[in-house]
């Protein structure tokens, strides 16, 4: 196989500019409330934990899009950061299943893909456009397949 594109879902990208668009006003509603008032203390401990919690999001969004695979290739794979990876250094590959409280059944939450240099590639079948087709060459590798409970 020459080369395979892994295509990102834009769905991660719009909720982050739905949730901003939605908590950044009100935060800063309540800052400018609380300095306004001369310091009152319960805005301020709406607004700034609203701007902390929107960082958090923001950081672990950024954080998977960055672990994520870009392509497959050849030779390898190259990370979403621009790390590239050899085949010859793959190690194995882990399913991370999970399992939602209430309903039956696990579902794989996200895909690693690890190397010998205790280095990974993560998979988030929930990003992916092309799933099936990913999961398809990544059954394909030539290595150990784990599948483990988170």
């Amino acid at each position: 196989m020459n080369r395979l594109e892994v295509k990102t879902s834009k769905v991660t990208v719009v909720c982050a500019i739905l949730l901003g668009l939605i908590i950044v006003p009100l935060a800063l509603g309540n800052l400018y409330q609380a300095i306004s008032r001369g310091g009152v203390t319960a805005p301020l401990l709406i607004g700034v934990p609203l701007l902390a919690l929107l960082g958090v999001v923001l950081w672990l969004a950024q954080r998977g899009h960055l672990r994520s695979v870009k392509c497959f290739t050849e030779d390898g794979l190259t990370r979403n950061d621009g790390r590239r990876f050899a085949w010859a250094d793959l190690s194995c590959v882990v399913d991370q299943l999970h399992r939602r409280r209430g309903m039956t059944g696990d579902f794989v939450w996200r895909t690693e893909i690890q190397f010998s240099n205790g280095e990974s590639a993560w998979l988030i079948p929930r990003k992916i456009a092309n799933y099936p087709e990913v999961r398809g060459y990544v059954a394909s590798l030539p290595c150990e397949h784990k599948t483990v409970r988170v």
